[in-house]
């Protein structure tokens, strides 16, 4: 009898801690198993449609050409690329540009910075260049810009006056709309349509239809939770492969919608996260969690560091798994390679940009 009851005092609290385990919205799942990818310091790795190469941008401080001070104008931001095992494929940087991402086809990156746009290929060739115009009135165009796979060309989103904007082509208006709504325009892989949002902590996520020429407004999201994630302009994509929805957080909710928003998924996340993004086969979606500390040169700034790299199924009633370590640095890009692999940066809390890396995660089946 002494014995019974010694097996049911020790068994109450552990099974009180599974049932937690089990309830909990973040509940870890197998160890995490996550590699260094590149010792560059770089941000922003984007693989490429067929996942054998990654681009990325490597940064620091000190570029040629700056003002030598404290603006912007001193990020370096050299594009670059390796395979998907980590080893380079080009020696000299591609463009002293930012990424926005590949061409359809693989061939080209889609690249800007202050204004000026280029298409370049894998050897470094400018197919396309140019700049955004500016407006007559004096109005600021967002710096971004993204490919259009129906109509094979560049487009981005300008303010023309003070109640017009449009989303423009090298060569035309594509709409008209009647005030700026975002400065980041990014289109579905069909063509379609266009996800517009603000580059902001919080946006509206619009959704602009070509062929029904409509617009909806989704919701008000959280891309990333720090306030300085825009400046050194890394990358954004909601879009599934086929183009048939889109992945937001909405607060603290991972949304999956359709783009005219009839059809919506909501599954509660219990922590400050985002970079929501799905994987090629549309069967799960990867997002990362932050716990925010004062910044360690300006305490009076916060930091959102303590990355955790998770992966869900968009499905009522999923739970996610951890598939990397809670990290002390900051996640500011999150990409699949493929179905099974994730591939990420971290950056350190140091001033100017100082450390940066690029990693990888095996995704568990």
């Amino acid at each position: 009898m002494v014995a019974t009851t010694s097996i049911q005092i020790t068994l109450k609290p552990l099974l009180a801690i599974s049932i937690l385990l089990l309830l909990s919205p973040l509940a870890r799942a197998q160890p995490p198993r996550e590699t260094l990818l590149s010792t560059d310091n770089a941000y922003n790795p984007i693989p490429s449609p067929d996942g054998k190469l990654i681009a990325y941008v490597r940064t620091g401080w000190g570029r040629p050409g700056g003002s030598g001070g404290f603006g912007r104008s001193n990020l370096v931001s050299d594009v670059a690329i390796i395979d998907a095992a980590g080893m380079p494929v080009t020696k000299a940087p591609l463009s002293d540009l930012f990424l926005s991402g590949w061409t359809p086809d693989g061939t080209r990156l889609v690249c800007y910075r202050d204004w000026e746009y280029a298409l370049i290929s894998l050897d470094g060739t400018k197919a396309t260049q140019g700049r955004i115009p500016e407006s007559s009135q004096g109005h600021a165009a967002s710096e971004w810009v993204s490919f259009s796979p129906s109509r094979a060309t560049l487009v981005w989103s300008r303010q023309v006056d003070a109640s017009h904007g449009i989303i423009e082509s090298p060569d035309a208006t594509i709409v008209s709309a009647g005030q700026l709504i975002g400065q980041r325009v990014v289109p579905s892989p069909d063509g379609r349509y266009f996800a517009v949002f603000s580059e902001w902590v919080e946006s509206h996520l619009w959704v602009y239809d070509t062929q029904l020429e409509s617009w909806t407004d989704l919701a008000k999201i959280r891309i990333h939770p720090d306030s300085n994630w825009r400046y050194i302009q890394p990358s954004w994509n909601p879009w599934f492969a086929d183009g048939s929805r889109v992945v937001y957080f909405s607060d603290s909710v991972l949304t999956v919608s359709s783009p005219d928003g009839r059809q919506k998924t909501e599954i509660p996340i219990d922590a400050d996260a985002g970079l929501a993004t799905p994987s090629p086969d549309g069967l799960s979606v990867a997002f990362a969690t932050f716990e925010p500390r004062p910044m360690r040169t300006r305490p009076d700034l916060s930091f959102w560091g303590n990355t955790t790299i998770w992966v869900i199924s968009p499905t009522l009633g999923a739970r996610p798994r951890a598939v990397t370590r809670k990290d002390p640095d900051e996640t500011y890009d999150l990409r699949w390679l493929n179905n099974e692999t994730l591939v990420f940066d971290r950056i350190a809390d140091e001033s100017f940009y100082q450390y940066a890396r690029l990693w990888k995660a095996s995704v568990p089946p």
